[in-house]
């Protein structure tokens, strides 16, 4: 895979779409597949949610400089240790040499024991002041590892859900075993990285959501999720919420349709798997 720069997107005030997008082949067709990151500016403090892949560091770390000119980079929240997610931080922390690193961050020593004095342990239900507006940490309601985090900013009221909700926007084609070409992420054709999924020419279906979620979270074939979508929902009627914003795949600004098509997809890979 290689690197596609691509600029980063204002969402609502305060808060911005960064990162970049890795690009592929499948079946002759370049395809993308996003490494979203996402900087919530508050009055008082700024938060960076997931650090992104090590390939988009000069775009990440130019993406900073132009939103944030002369301010400091104050909290670093990746959602889980995993290199999407945290790979860039020994840049972000050299960079920053104020910001501290937040979230559920129990093995991070592990990762970069240079920086152990900069971690903060936020649990689910503790909140950040960032000045006008409110960072609250969740809990992963779809997670791939134990310490994987969600966060929902009241500001732009937008929920981030690190692996959850990624969707692809074409099924692959099938080889003749029956098994698809392409690899499990969820993948966009370019010119369509930085729109929102009400903007793809199509919305999400189940198949595709369905597509993905079976793959890149092979658990979901043997976890009946009905009670996680629950207790999303009731975090939604708490939490009002506009925007999601996975880590991979195009941020969702139809909320109520996303839940019912990622809660039928993951039914459909719970089914076919039992």
């Amino acid at each position: 895979m290689k690197h596609d720069a691509v600029e980063l997107r204002w969402l609502a005030d305060g808060t911005y779409w960064l990162g970049g997008c890795l690009s592929a082949n499948a079946q002759g067709q370049e395809v993308h597949y996003h490494v979203s990151s996402y900087l919530v500016v508050g009055s008082k403090a700024t938060l960076l949610v997931d650090t992104g892949d090590p390939a988009h560091r000069a775009l990440l770390l130019a993406q900073l400089e132009l939103v944030l000119g002369e301010r400091p980079l104050d909290y670093v929240f990746p959602t889980h240790p995993e290199i999407p997610h945290a790979g860039n931080l020994p840049a972000l922390l050299d960079k920053y040499p104020g910001a501290l690193v937040v979230g559920d961050v129990r093995d991070y020593h592990l990762h970069f024991p240079e920086y152990r004095s900069r971690f903060r342990t936020q649990a689910a239900g503790s909140r950040i002041d960032l000045g006008n507006r409110e960072f609250r940490f969740l809990p992963a309601f779809i997670r791939d590892l134990e310490n994987t985090l969600w966060g929902h900013d009241d500001g732009a009221r937008m929920m981030f859900v690190s692996d959850g909700f990624s969707f692809i926007h074409d099924v692959p084609a099938a080889r003749g075993d029956g098994e698809a070409e392409d690899d499990d992420e969820p993948v966009h054709l370019p010119g369509q990285c930085r729109l929102l999924s009400g903007e793809m020419p199509e919305p999400p279906t189940v198949d595709q959501a369905a597509y993905g979620t079976g793959r890149a979270l092979y658990w979901t074939k043997f976890v009946d999720v009905s009670d996680a979508f629950e207790a999303i929902e009731a975090v939604l009627d708490t939490l009002p919420t506009k925007l999601i914003g996975p880590a991979h795949g195009n941020v969702i600004d139809d909320v109520d349709g996303m839940l019912r098509t990622s809660l039928a997809a993951h039914r459909r890979v719970y089914a076919e798997g039992c």
